[in-house]
């Protein structure tokens, strides 16, 4: 067993392809193919199940592959110790995050951070939060940023900052002149509603409001549910319905008059963002270090989620 085994190995299961697989590492295929079947006389096993095009790990497979990140990253944290004696860290990081923090949180997290690690390059995939939390643990991302709690064994979830989600509605319409920046649920219960998709953290905490209240989404005229914020927004100013979307969402069109937002009397709607990592994988030095930078950033982040 060496590491171009496991490499080969880590990067099959990652793509669940041989072809992107022996693209990322450039190998040929039977190259690749050579060093699974190199793993597999040596463990007397199968590691993978080959059905057509797809490519799923066995269930000795999967007990290798977690080994198989932890050495990979071993080795890694060797590399680091002698880059640090050397003064450079380089590598890439994978990142999984839902709408609102990949939008309004990572771009000055990634920018501060490549600031201090020129070097790191970042691979960002956009997810739900459930996407998200499914994301890390299949071992396919090395962090996850979410805008609802993970209950999870094998996750720790870490509260970097908070929002709140926020009614919002066309400028013109039947809060046009509300002078206060709130909405009983008397005034809106009428109201057709555009929700974000199932999965969310933004609707979770939603529902989860609503049923603190004796009340679901069974009490809305729900007139469509959507994935886009951004496609959300232009709907609720077109006058398709109201919305509950997060204040990080709509600071700029609220600022520019394209659409009111309101909070919801009596509605805890607070949203707390999380940073997701694996609690017993052991993290390569690149992503030690974003480990470590996210968490001093934490206070400075921007608009309303700097609050703690």
């Amino acid at each position: 067993m060496d590491f171009r085994q496991l490499e080969s190995f880590a990067a099959i299961v990652k793509h669940g392809s041989f072809t992107k697989a022996a693209e990322e590492l450039f190998l040929t295929q039977p190259t690749l193919t050579g060093h699974i079947q190199a793993l597999e006389n040596e463990l007397g096993t199968v590691l993978l199940d080959r059905c057509g095009r797809a490519v799923t790990l066995t269930e000795a497979g999967r007990i290798l592959y977690g080994h198989a990140l932890n050495m990979l990253n071993t080795r890694e944290l060797a590399r680091y110790a002698l880059a640090q004696y050397e003064g450079r860290l380089e590598g890439e990081l994978s990142i999984a995050a839902s709408t609102v923090p990949q939008s309004h949180i990572l771009p000055h997290l990634l920018t501060a951070f490549s600031l201090r690690y020129p070097q790191v390059t970042f691979r960002l995939n956009q997810h739900d939060s459930r996407g998200v939390v499914q994301a890390i643990t299949s071992n396919t991302t090395d962090f996850g940023f979410v805008g609802t709690n993970v209950c999870s064994s094998e996750l720790e979830a870490v509260e970097l900052c908070r929002g709140r989600l926020v009614i919002i509605a066309p400028p013109k319409g039947k809060f046009a002149e509300r002078a206060e920046e709130s909405l009983t649920w008397d005034e809106v219960r009428g109201e057709k509603f555009i929700l974000r998709e199932e999965g969310s953290g933004g609707r979770t905490i939603f529902v989860k409001a609503l049923e603190e209240r004796g009340l679901s989404l069974g009490d809305l005229q729900v007139i469509a549910t959507m994935e886009n914020p951004e496609t959300i927004k232009q709907c609720a100013m077109a006058g398709l319905g109201v919305a509950v979307l997060s204040e990080l969402c709509v600071q700029e069109e609220v600022k520019l008059g394209l659409l009111r937002a309101f909070s919801l009397q009596g509605f805890d709607l607070t949203q707390r963002f999380y940073f997701v990592h694996h609690r017993n994988r052991v993290l390569c030095p690149v992503a030690r270090a974003f480990k470590e930078f996210t968490l001093e950033q934490a206070g400075f982040l921007p608009g309303s989620c700097a609050q703690r």
